[in-house]
């Protein structure tokens, strides 16, 4: 696991098990991770759950918890930890967005609103609280060299078809998301802000 490696690095690191469509639990999972490590000063928003379901039979739960999975959380973990980088005049809270927040995409609505969605919230963030020092921008992948779009180009018809659509005729490798990640949670990114980035190959520039 993650924090296995990094303490084998040398690094410190602590797992903490968090449900993220809890308020309370956003809560108590900062409140540890502040008391096993320090100051949170980075933000990364990644949790996410998709739906492909025509819409006319998504259901209300179903709706919801995606909304809630992908959006309500990202605002609560930001808002319980803004007040201790508000305090210190320093922060980066970066949420990951995806491609499919700017195309529309059948079967994919609740996704779709919700990763749009993101787009507007990190907007406002980042205007009310670039003051304070703190930077919000988002993280918006294409398709990457993971489990599900792996998967499903496994088929040479599929594969073509992804690919068809992507200017740069290629699928992003996490390392790339990894890369423009650290990029954002680092100094050198200090006057970047409200920022939605595209890592998707032009996929959302191409007509």
């Amino acid at each position: 696991m993650a924090a296995a490696e990094i303490e084998a690095a040398g690094g410190r690191a602590r797992a903490i098990p968090l449900d993220v469509t809890s308020a309370e639990g956003i809560r108590a999972a900062v409140t540890e991770a502040e008391r096993a490590l320090g100051p949170i000063d980075i933000l990364v928003n990644n949790a996410g759950v998709t739906l492909d379901k025509a819409s006319v039979e998504v259901t209300d739960e179903e709706w919801d918890e995606v909304l809630v999975t992908n959006l309500t959380s990202m605002f609560r973990c930001a808002r319980a930890v803004a007040p201790g980088m508000i305090e210190r005049k320093r922060g980066k809270i970066i949420n990951v967005g995806s491609m499919y927040g700017r195309l529309g995409v059948p079967r994919y609505a609740a996704y779709c609103a919700s990763k749009a969605a993101v787009d507007g919230l990190t907007r406002s963030l980042a205007a009310e609280w670039a003051r304070h020092g703190i930077q919000v921008n988002c993280l918006a992948p294409g398709y990457m060299n993971t489990d599900i779009p792996r998967a499903a180009m496994a088929d040479p018809k599929t594969r073509e078809r992804f690919l068809s659509k992507i200017p740069a005729r290629r699928i992003g490798e996490p390392t790339e998301a990894a890369a423009l990640a650290v990029y954002m949670a680092s100094s050198a990114a200090d006057f970047l802000t409200g920022q939605t980035i595209y890592l998707d190959g032009g996929q959302t520039t191409a007509w």
